[in-house]
């Protein structure tokens, strides 16, 4: 039993029965796709039930099996819906409070109207049309696959031309919370950061209260070490205006580890301290299947996860852990809470598929006190 999940939920659980925050306003962009989320069969009995491959590495070995042969994968669809590291994280938020702006890939001329399950919290504006994904689940882990279409095309001058400049300072400004995610799948998300930074954001009137700037960069594992690096130091003048957070898994994490250089660590602080300092952010998070960890510069956590045997879906899984922390930011939650927060707002989505409000949070938590 984890004594200190213990004791910190009936903190965090009268905190948050006292305090209600209806004034959260934020912004994110900039991907939107609609998910087809499918299970993988393994094989049919005869009186037509299916079994599938539940684990990822069982499935890769099937298809090594097949080299030099010709096979068919059959997909079972499980179910259709909005998706988007930005979408999926915006509808989290707006969940659990939130008024969000939103900036992506909603279609054109007009925006889809799968997005409209949104959060009624949400309110969208969409800068190109959208993409499909089918999305393998597996109960430990999930394939993406998808063609990248608009995601590769779009770029800072698409935005300024469909929206304008002063339309996106009125969006920004005020914001308590500005987020850009999936860096990785936009092509062009670095030149329409910059364009952000440098064209925008002067002119923004920002809170009396610091910002925070929030971004997960998603799967860059295709990406050039020459361009993760710039975007690093791109991330790094967003401090100007914002408290800066990165939350990566475990993969990304490396990935930014070999790119800046830094050396195989023998424990988990000892890596991440050593990554915080590798780039300029205030607080580095990295979330794992079973874990998280954060550090700040001074104080460094760790937090096991409400680990899921048999998950109703995990496309979305830590975008709602990064709704989870960015939630627990404005209830002044030390950086334990705030990543078991974190992971609640996670395990609750794996477990129903569902994104929690405030209320389903609590009782999560409540629920799975006793499992500690």
């Amino acid at each position: 039993m984890d004594k200190k999940i213990t004791d910190a939920i009936p903190e965090i659980v009268s905190h948050l029965r006292k305090h209600q925050k209806e004034d959260l306003n934020a912004f994110l962009g900039f991907d939107a796709c609609i998910d087809k989320i499918t299970l993988v069969v393994k094989s049919k009995k005869e009186n037509g039930e299916q079994e599938y491959f539940t684990n990822l590495r069982h499935f890769g070995e099937f298809l090594i099996s097949r080299e030099n042969k010709s096979c068919g994968v059959e997909l079972q669809t499980k179910l259709s819906k909005i998706g988007g590291n930005m979408v999926i994280m915006a509808n989290a938020l707006g969940s659990l409070g939130f008024k969000v702006d939103c900036i992506g890939t909603f279609g054109l001329p007009g925006i889809l109207p799968v997005f409209n399950s949104m959060s009624p919290n949400c309110t969208l504006y969409t800068v190109a049309d959208t993409i499909q994904v089918t999305a393998m689940e597996f109960n430990d882990s999930k394939v993406m696959m998808y063609d990248p279409g608009p995601y590769f095309t779009l770029d800072w001058n698409d935005i300024k031309k469909l929206l304008g400049i002063e339309k996106l300072k009125e969006l920004l400004t005020g914001k308590q919370l500005v987020s850009f995610v999936n860096w990785s799948e936009i092509e062009n998300a670095t030149q329409i950061w910059q364009g952000i930074l440098e064209e925008v954001l002067p002119s923004v009137v920002m809170p009396e209260k610091v910002p925070y700037f929030f971004t997960d960069l998603a799967d860059f594992v295709r990406k050039p070490e020459k361009e993760i690096q710039l975007l690093i130091k791109l991330l790094g003048r967003f401090k100007q205006y914002f408290r800066v957070i990165i939350s990566l898994n475990e993969n990304e994490a490396d990935l930014i580890a070999k790119a800046m250089g830094v050396l195989l660590q023998p424990s988990d602080e000892s890596f991440i301290r050593s990554l915080y300092n590798s780039i300029n952010v205030d607080v580095l998070i990295i979330h794992r299947t079973k874990d998280a960890l954060a550090f700040d510069g001074n104080i460094y956590e760790k937090c096991d996860t409400f680990f899921c045997e048999n998950p109703a879906i995990l496309t979305g899984a830590g975008d709602n852990f990064n709704a989870g922390f960015c939630f627990s930011l404005f209830h002044d939650f030390n950086l334990f809470h705030s990543l078991l927060v974190a992971n609640s707002a996670s395990g609750y989505y794996v477990k129903t598929g569902i994104s929690p409000d405030p209320e389903n949070l609590l009782g999560f938590l409540e629920l799975n006190m006793k499992d500690f």
